[in-house]
Parts: structure tokens; sequence; C-alpha cells
């Protein structure tokens, strides 16, 4: 199972929930990793050597240095952490930080929204969710100490050849099953589907002559589907074990409809704290870094996200 073993905490003014960083700091002592809590500082360009901007920029940085280390010193924790400071904006700082120090999982806390458009995350989340390498953990300040429900987004409507899709879907679902049961909560695992070609089958081009033509066609693909799942979850009950997946009992959700509005009406139905979920766009190419539908079932769900990326996926951010 996947086990992270460098974890980055984003701490900044927006986070105020102490329930984020003691999550960070649980999930680094049950992998048995280093945690860093970083603080990014958008100072000021350097003014071409000018002696009082160097001496003020160090000042205020070895200050800021000074409060992350007491806070750290208070925290009560059996995982190495250490304080840090990012010397740019949360965007590109954290990514670079990443690059720079190999961290494998980003935890960041909601930012509050700005602007003419209610959003669920902010300017700053979304680059990370779109161009960090590493899964990106956005937590939205609810303040439980524990997750009661984590939902599992899967897509296994891609050509079976699709090795990438294969593998991001047991990555969503390993993180998924080793968070529910780290949190003791319900996990749900849910896929949208639809019916290639159903929209047109019906009409004065593409008609057929009989609806039970349209209904065979329908369920012949809600049959693949539903053995697709099927060989995941036997794939899963290979990873975690019969007495682990037992005790886990997740709940199954094959869901005819777009994603897009399928997987945000589940996600509120169940009252899901965190939903795990792939951002697949075009690997490879930097700039093409999300989908449309990861776009619109972030900005729908309302609740914490953690979002992992395609094998092979190209940050746009260089050092």
């Amino acid at each position: 199972m996947k086990r992270f073993k460098n974890i980055l905490f984003v701490h900044d003014d927006t986070c105020t929930e102490q329930a984020a960083l003691q999550r960070a700091i649980n999930l680094a002592g049950h992998n048995q990793a280093d945690l860093t809590v970083a603080v990014a500082l958008d100072l000021p360009r350097d003014r071409g050597g000018d002696r009082v901007y160097g001496r003020l920029r160090q000042a205020i940085i070895d200050d800021r240095q000074a409060q992350i280390d007491a806070m750290i010193a208070e925290l009560d924790s059996a995982a190495e952490i250490r304080g840090k400071i990012i010397e740019e904006r949360v965007f590109p700082g954290v990514i670079r930080e990443v690059l720079r120090n190999g961290h494998d999982l980003v935890i960041k806390c909601a930012e509050k929204s700005s602007g003419l458009h209610d959003r669920i995350f902010g300017g700053a989340d979304m680059h990370l969710l779109r161009k960090c390498p590493c899964p990106v953990w956005i937590m939205q300040g609810d303040g439980k100490e524990n997750y009661e429900r984590i939902v599992a987004a899967v897509d296994i409507g891609q050509a079976e050849d699709d090795s990438n899709v294969d593998i991001l879907n047991r990555q969503i679902l390993e993180m998924a099953s080793s968070l529910a049961l780290s949190e003791f909560s319900e996990l749900h695992i849910v896929h949208a589907w639809t019916a290639w070609g159903e929209g047109l089958l019906n009409t004065p081009r593409f008609s057929f002559s009989h609806d039970t033509e349209v209904q065979q066609w329908v369920e012949q693909q809600k049959s693949e589907h539903m053995a697709r799942m099927g060989e995941m979850m036997q794939e899963l009950t290979g990873t975690l074990g019969d007495d682990t997946l037992e005790f886990l009992k997740p709940q199954v959700h094959i869901i005819k409809g777009e994603a897009h509005r399928v997987i945000p009406q589940l996600v509120r139905e169940v009252d899901a704290d965190l939903v795990v979920m792939g951002t697949v766009g075009r690997t490879g190419i930097p700039g093409f870094i999300m989908g449309n539908t990861a776009e619109t079932i972030l900005q729908s769900i309302g609740c914490s996200v953690l979002a992992v990326k395609p094998p092979g996926f190209v940050t746009p951010v260089t050092l």
C-alpha cells in the first residue's frame, strides 16, 4: 500500500484549525514519515542590494522561523517535525519546495474564497491541485477530529489497456482505504458511467427499429462497467487482505450519469468529509494539467479533497 514518507504541511493565516495540523501529525506517525511545517512568505523582491532591505528581510524570516520552531516545540508528536520558511508565495513556492526536497504529500487548509465568484477552493489551492506533482490534500475547516465518511472516486470507463488509469485508480483506492482505517470512517467507492452513443441511438439519423436494441446496448455497457469494478475490488482485496476489507466494508456505488453531476450529488447524500480523486488530464505535457470533469467536481463537492496525479504527470513549474 501507498505509504507517505516525506509530508509537507503548509501553515498560513487561513489555517486556523488545529485539527488540520493534528491530522498531519497523526498521518506522519502512522506512516513513520518526516513532517515539514512550512510557511510561505511573499516578500518584496531584492532592490539591487539595498542594505536596509536585506537586513529587514532577514529579520522577518528569522522571526517567522522562531515562531514556527516554538510552535513545533509545543507539539506532542513522535514524528520527526521541522520548520521551514519558503521565501516566496504559496504558489509556486510550495511546488518548488516539493521539487527540491522530494515531498510525496502536500497538506494545506483551504484558503478563504475572495472575489466575485463564490468558489470552494481559492486561487492558490487550485494552482496546487492542478500543478503540484505529488498528491495534494486541501482540508476544509470543519474542526472534526476524525472523518466519518470518505469517498473514493474512480474512473473505470477507459480502454482496458490504459495502464496509467489503472495505476491511478489503485493509488486512489489504497490511499482512501488507508485513511478510512486510520480515521475509523466509512468508505464509499463511486464510479459514474454513461452508455456511449446512447443519446444518438433514437435520433432520426441513427434510428433503431426496436427499443430493446437500445436497452440491450445500455445493459451490455453497464455489465462491462460492473465487471471491471468487480475486478478492481478483487485486486483491492488482494492488496488489503480479506480481514481488512471485511473490517472496512466499503460501499460501492456504480451510478449511471455524468461524473461531474453524479459524484458531487453522492458526496452530498452521504455527507462525506473527504473525497479522494484523480485529476486526469493530458500527462507528460506541461500545461495540460487537469481535465474539465475534475475541475467541475472540485468546485462542487464542498468538503476536503485529496487529489492524486496520474503517472507521467509533468508539472509546468520549474526550479
